[in-house]
């Protein structure tokens, strides 16, 4: 074989080679492990996820019988109202053509059943819990649904959504049937309920406050810390760069970003992810939404938590523990509260205890009674520098406290009032102060 054909052979092996070599690359497919971005919390869950309805909830139910009124904060029995509504097919929903003054008077009046919530409600998330299926139903909050009764078999049956906060009302028809059934299997029975009175704050703040003594269980419950680490699992966005500290008590979870500090004497949980640069707070109609969604994803509802505050500008959301009979329970350092501030679409502050309530510790019921709400107003009213004005709310609650031990948590029933965005104890001169004066 001469040179010249020892040449061809080679160039014509690489050349080949060359082709070969290039097609692997151009149809190599490498079985790389697919990353998820988003944050899964499949096997960190603290407790079940709950229904929107049992987050979402009222807080008092009030009938109008006559020119008297009567109702309940049960929680079973409100459950039992949603539960009956929750069926109802609603339709022509749209505002209220008339005056909302004529309204409040009209409500009172007549034959009506109030359903109140703690704070303001959108109808767009409410709606899952109702029967609403129009598409173009207009968008609006309300903290009010008022069920008329004085329904006639030939007219269509009258449901309003109410804003008390922004006297806003929206109107909307039912089948009378309904009506008809939900006043024979309620509103006939209400005078069996507990005695309330309206007191007028002012032409548009109505509060209704019991007009009995009211008598409380006490309850003690042993208090059993949750899990620091699954905390960290949830919450942080990759918890193996995250590093553990603790200082007089105090254990710090922090990454190049966020941190989380567990306070392991009252076993409250902070956890703060900062703003980034350029980011702003946008208000937003689904942030309620996002925040029972963000709990119920690392199954956070460890006791019956509710709804009570929003601010949709500023992105908070505040959810308040209520006792098994239906009261508020109210603590100065947030121990019965879960707080939540976002930040365009991501949490940056998450408060809330990190503890659980057990069994309760009573050997036996323990009771209080009470002052009647007529009692409790009137010593409201006669406090120095009280202003009517500022009274938002008042109710019958739980102050919570730990126990001698710290292991022990104390439900103490008293009164409480809403009085310039902030809640605080009516605590008569026998009493001890218990923190929210």
């Amino acid at each position: 074989m001469t040179y010249e054909n020892i040449k061809s052979v080679i160039l014509t092996f690489l050349v080949a080679l060359s082709g070969f070599l290039t097609w692997n690359i151009w149809t190599y497919q490498p079985d790389y492990e697919i990353v998820n971005n988003q944050k899964t919390f499949e096997d960190i869950n603290f407790a079940t996820q709950k229904e929107l309805k049992k987050i979402v909830k009222p807080h008092q139910i009030i009938y109008h019988v006559g020119d008297k009124q009567f109702g309940s904060v049960d929680n079973a029995y409100i459950d039992g109202i949603i539960g009956v509504i929750a069926k109802w097919k609603y339709f022509d929903v749209k505002k209220y053509p008339g005056r909302v003054s004529e309204f409040n008077e009209k409500i009172v009046q007549g034959e009506n059943t109030e359903i109140i919530f703690p704070d303001e409600v959108p109808i767009e998330l409410y709606k899952r819990v109702l029967n609403i299926n129009e598409k173009d139903i207009p968008k609006f909050d309300f903290d009010r649904i008022i069920i008329n009764s004085e329904t006639q078999q030939k007219q269509e049956g009258i449901v309003y959504f109410y804003s008390q906060k922004n006297q806003v009302v929206y109107v909307s028809n039912v089948s009378p049937s309904y009506i008809n059934d939900f006043t024979a299997k309620f509103y006939d029975s209400a005078k069996r309920l507990t005695p309330y009175f309206l007191y007028t704050v002012s032409d548009i703040k109505k509060i209704y406050l019991p007009a009995e003594k009211v008598e409380m269980v006490m309850h003690t419950y042993y208090q059993n810390p949750l899990d620091s680490d699954q905390f960290k699992e949830a919450l942080f966005t990759d918890p193996s760069f995250v590093q553990r500290s603790v200082v007089d008590g105090i254990e710090e979870y922090t990454d190049d970003a966020s941190k989380m500090i567990v306070d392991t004497q009252t076993n409250m949980i902070n956890y703060v992810n900062p703003v980034r640069s350029g980011d702003s707070v946008i208000g937003t109609n689904n942030v309620l939404q996002k925040s029972i969604e963000f709990v119920n994803e690392h199954g956070g509802w460890t006791e019956m938590y509710r709804y009570v505050y929003k601010d949709d500008f500023n992105q908070n959301v505040l959810f308040r523990l209520y006792s098994k009979e239906g009261y508020p329970v109210f603590n100065q350092s947030g121990m019965s509260e879960i707080y939540q501030q976002w930040r365009q679409s991501e949490i940056s502050r998450y408060l809330r205890p990190g503890f659980h309530l057990e069994l309760p510790l009573n050997p036996e019921v323990v009771t209080k009674t009470l002052p009647s709400g007529y009692q409790a107003l009137d010593y409201l009213q006669r406090k120095k520098d009280f202003k009517p004005s500022l009274l938002q709310n008042m109710m019958p609650g739980y102050y919570m406290s730990q126990g001698p031990e710290n292991s022990v948590i104390l439900l103490e029933p008293g009164w409480f009032y809403l009085y310039d965005q902030e809640w605080r104890q009516l605590i008569w001169e026998e009493e001890l102060n218990n923190g929210l004066e």
